[in-house]
């Protein structure tokens, strides 16, 4: 067992003093620090003043008795081991403590070899305890540098999306138009508003696209390539693009689809454009 896990301040709380001098000595002797307390209520002060790693406390004590005195400990410190010393015909009593969350109980007159048994269970489930909180811990802060990750690759990719000048349509399973971004809203000429939650994608595509997105099946080797096609906007203009689509997989299971969009009306102007300066040129 590791040196941090030992026990090293034992508290002893017990209505009479002999058997209190008794139990310190026989501590003291195998190297432990003791703090005492003869009464429950003294015994829950020196607990909240010294913070001891392990409690001995008789469980019949007047005033505050042994299992008040645990009850008032695990309330304050959820984490700590309390070992229950019981008198003969007690072991109701001691079973109730262990119910209260008690590491062990050990009978009247306390012999030094059952007294080190119980220390060393309570050793070890403090060990225990420290083991699970520190893999609680490390498994909280992983989780935490993921979700940190993940929220900046989507922060990243929401912005890149939004910044695209290409039109990005992604929809779900079933088509349904769940991304529309400030690209494509310029060339549909259909606001955010519109268009996500509203519509489907094949809303806004020509007849001769409709079966490859309506009859597409699982395999990526249906996926398209690039082609230029044209589209109607809001007001009815007929628009130029470029247009690829594919669907989006996880674990072989369609979930839904993404499609770019090249506005293509600058170019075919700057083509127009060139094709005249040409035929003048050869006039």
């Amino acid at each position: 067992m590791a040196d941090q896990d030992k026990t090293s301040k034992i508290l002893i709380i017990d209505d009479e003093e002999s058997n209190v001098r008794l139990l310190a000595l026989s501590l003291r002797s195998d190297g432990y620090e003791v703090v005492t307390a003869l009464s429950g209520e003294e015994g829950l002060a020196v607990f909240k003043a010294a913070a001891p790693d392990l409690v001995l406390t008789d469980i019949k004590m007047p005033g505050m008795d042994g299992i008040a005195v645990l009850k008032a400990i695990k309330a304050l410190e959820p984490h700590a081991e309390v070992i229950i010393i019981t008198g003969h015909g007690d072991i109701d009593n001691a079973i109730e403590a262990l119910k209260f969350g008690a590491s062990d109980f050990i009978n009247k007159p306390v012999r030094d070899k059952v007294l080190a048994v119980a220390i060393a269970r309570a050793e070890e489930k403090r060990s225990i305890k420290r083991q699970l909180q520190a893999y609680t811990d490390n498994l909280e802060q992983r989780v935490q540098a993921a979700t940190r990750e993940i929220r900046r690759q989507s922060n990243f990719l929401a912005r890149l999306i939004r910044s695209s000048a290409e039109g990005i349509i992604a929809t779900d399973q079933d088509l349904a138009i769940v991304v529309f971004n400030p690209g494509a809203e310029k060339i549909f000429g259909y606001a955010l508003s519109e268009m996500v939650n509203q519509r489907k994608i094949t809303d806004l595509l020509p007849d001769n696209l409709l079966r490859q997105f309506q009859d597409r099946t699982a395999q990526e080797t249906h996926e398209q390539s690039w082609q230029e096609i044209t589209i109607e906007d809001k007001g009815g203009a007929r628009i130029p693009v470029n247009f690829y689509a594919t669907w989006l997989y996880e674990r072989e299971h369609k979930i839904g689809t993404v499609g770019f969009f090249q506005d293509l009306r600058e170019i075919k102007r700057l083509e127009a454009q060139l094709l005249r300066a040409e035929l003048l040129a050869a006039i």
